[in-house]
């Protein structure tokens, strides 16, 4: 054990995100003195170990840099160090110290052959032996490289890293860090190839590709097997979906969406302009093409034809025991999740949960307890704008308008997710 890093304290072993470490406060003798700024790690290569804690003060006092061996407690909720024989000499910042917060976080990540695959937005750290060691950068934003299809390796860190999940790269496949790193700009090398990226499943491959380039992604694609791309290009978000289709030949496209079943051809060519879609389902097996064309043509229907009137209505001024007396001659409606509040001309204001009429008192006006954050449906939208709706916001119903606000009535869920789920085989 290296004696100038090695903790006398005895620290429970650990698992840590910097982010849920960082600002944390920091007390000395039971008093605040400042936050957790950053940490000062050295590169050992198959882990980074952190050799200081950075302790930013109030009132424009300079940063502490407190060595490791110093901290006598590190959770989640605070950092507690030793008492501070001179406080002056730990104002200095370490000789070629590289900062965890500066110099790593926030870096563009670059395989080995220089592309860009993410950017670093997290550190993962482990607690072992009363030293505190870096063992895997995080890349998870919107669940982007969840799997690399390489273990850790690293028999210091060994059960301690158990409880990673698989947002993380380790840092065995990070390169080393330049030497003398000074103010660092640069990038993070990994020591895979992109071509890794065909082993991943479908949906992380979609997550990395989404925030690529145009042709980043075009690239990718002419390298990957038809099943595995077609399974990738069903989980992109849509205008990724039209970026991909959109850089290769109609034939190829048609290719990949026959892999796909009618109702999941559908939902990617309902991302394209008409006339790029026309021509693809003209592509496709005849059986499909037309299974496919069924289901747009029922994805294009007006909202205005299936919308429900029979829903629970009352003004703001209207009493919680009013609603629930409305209720009970509602009760066979099909949409009552919801009481819609409306104004004396029929305008859409809020709407209440059903089961908040079960935590008011009776006499609370509507008003009160309304939400007026409501999301609806204009009576010329189609199906599929509905279902993009309730996949985003997981609603029961949805209130439908004319175009001057005025309530129509509701679509409910499951009119439009059994006719998405049509079966057509």
């Amino acid at each position: 054990m290296n004696p100038a890093i090695s903790n006398s304290n005895s620290l429970p072993e650990e698992l840590f995100r910097f982010s849920g470490l960082r600002k944390r406060p920091v007390l000395l003798d039971g008093k605040r003195i400042g936050r957790l700024a950053d940490l000062i790690i050295e590169d050992k290569d198959v882990v980074a170990e952190v050799t200081h804690v950075c302790i930013g003060r109030p009132f424009g006092l300079p940063t502490l840099f407190v060595p490791w061996q110093k901290i006598q407690k590190l959770t989640t909720e605070v950092v507690v160090i030793d008492s501070i024989p001179d406080e002056h000499a730990l104002e200095v910042e370490p000789y070629g110290a590289v900062l965890l917060m500066d110099y790593i976080m926030d870096k563009k990540v670059l395989d080995v052959e220089g592309r860009e695959v993410e950017v670093v937005y997290d550190a993962v750290l482990t607690c072992k032996e009363n030293r505190l060691f870096v063992v895997g950068v995080d890349l998870s934003r919107r669940s982007m490289l969840r799997r690399i299809g390489l273990t850790w390796l690293v028999k210091l860190t060994q059960g301690a890293t158990d409880g990673i999940d698989n947002d993380t790269v380790a840092w065995n496949l990070v390169e080393p860090l330049p030497e003398n790193l000074g103010s660092f700009k640069g990038d993070i090398r990994l020591k895979v190839f992109k071509d890794e990226l065909a082993k991943m499943p479908p949906v992380d491959v979609a997550r990395i590709l989404e925030v690529l380039s145009h042709d980043q992604r075009a690239a990718i694609f002419a390298e990957l097997e038809t099943e595995s791309a077609s399974d990738t290009l069903e989980e992109l978000e849509p205008v990724a979906q039209r970026s991909v289709i959109a850089s290769m030949p109609p034939k190829k496209a048609a290719e990949l969406i026959n892999e796909m079943t009618p109702a999941q051809a559908a939902d990617v060519l309902s991302v394209l302009p008409w006339s790029a879609m026309n021509e693809i389902v003209g592509l496709l097996h005849h059986e499909t093409g037309t299974k496919v064309r069924e289901i747009l043509a029922t994805f294009e229907g007006l909202i205005a034809n299936y919308v429900v009137t029979d829903c629970v209505k009352l003004m703001p001024e209207n009493t919680v025991i009013e609603a629930r007396r409305a209720y009970q001659h509602a009760k066979e409606t099909e949409a009552i999740a919801y009481l819609y509040i409306v104004d004396s001309n029929g305008g859409l204001l809020g709407f209440i949960e059903s089961t908040e009429l079960l935590r008011a008192t009776d006499e609370t006006r509507l008003r009160e307890i309304m939400n007026e954050s409501v999301v609806s449906v204009t009576t010329d939208q189609t199906l599929k704008d509905a279902e993009e709706l309730f996949e985003r916001y997981e609603f029961r119903a949805l209130p439908v308008v004319d175009a001057d606000g005025k309530m129509q009535g509701v679509i409910p869920y499951r009119d439009v997710m059994e006719l998405r789920h049509i079966s057509l085989e």
